[in-house]
């Protein structure tokens, strides 16, 4: 399959095609644009996009020295006032290390390109690092759920494969933690270490993973057969598989586990 040109892969195209090859194939090769609301009610779906976006900025201009006291007064509404306080609390500055919000890193993968944005990079020592996530969902997944997720598998070989390569010598292994935080739910961190086991089986994995994409014919990319990926799938009614949008109500994430990662808020 011919890739558009300058194409990288992410956790976010990869998670779509593990989910469903169909929807890889309209949205990252075809690059179609499909008018099919995601959610209902369209506008709650969008204020909770932009709730999530502006706790992002927060924390992206607070790294970068923009005083706490002037973020705080930019805030206009209670539930991202009560996150930034959350966040506040957490006193990730008072860490010793060197700390980079937003930070995007991409190495090659067998000759393909391999992309990460970390919300926040943490660096202590020249092989020891921390990943933060910061999930903006009105529910806490499980650990378990979390690492089966593309991302939890991309953004860890992404760093050890950069540090690796231009800065750790071989035998000076990383040692890479990788945490997800959620600040409606401050009290909550899942981490987990990334071992170099992890290492190995995530190389495989993601080769073979990212080469078999190249291999396909357009006619392999098909539809998944798990049809709760199509509630909130914006390519739903090409597949026959509805017209309306799955309903996302105020806490409707309890219902739907993954409904956070269908809505995902990024687009790495």
């Amino acid at each position: 399959m011919k890739l558009p040109d300058h194409f990288s892969f992410s956790q976010y195209n990869l998670q779509d095609y593990v989910d469903c090859k169909f929807r890889f194939l309209l949205k990252h090769i075809h690059q179609l644009a499909w008018p099919a609301i995601e959610s209902e009610p369209l506008l709650l779906q969008e204020a909770r996009m932009e709730l999530g976006q502006q706790f992002h900025r927060l924390v992206q201009q607070y790294f970068i020295g923009v005083e706490p006291g002037v973020l705080s007064n930019s805030i206009q509404t209670s539930e991202l006032a009560d996150w930034w306080q959350a966040f506040l609390s957490l006193k990730i500055n008072e860490q010793p290390s060197t700390k980079q919000a937003e930070k995007m890193l991409s190495v090659s993968l067998n000759g393909h390109r391999l992309v990460a944005k970390f919300d926040l990079l943490l660096q202590r020592s020249s092989s020891s690092y921390t990943i933060y996530d910061w999930k903006t969902s009105t529910q806490a997944p499980s650990i378990r759920h979390l690492q089966g997720r593309l991302q939890s598998h991309v953004y860890p070989l992404v760093l050890w494969l950069s540090v690796t390569n231009s800065v750790t010598p071989p035998q000076n292994l990383p040692e890479i933690e990788m945490v997800y935080w959620f600040p409606a739910f401050p009290e909550v961190s899942l981490r987990f270490e990334y071992t170099h086991s992890n290492y190995e089986q995530d190389l495989d994995y993601l080769t073979h993973l990212i080469d078999g994409i190249q291999e396909m014919k357009e006619e392999d990319f098909t539809r998944t057969t798990d049809v709760k990926r199509c509630v909130y799938c914006q390519y739903r009614s090409l597949c026959d598989r509805g017209i309306s949008a799955g309903a996302l109500t105020p806490g409707s994430e309890v219902d739907s586990p993954d409904s956070d990662f269908y809505l995902d808020f990024d687009s790495l």
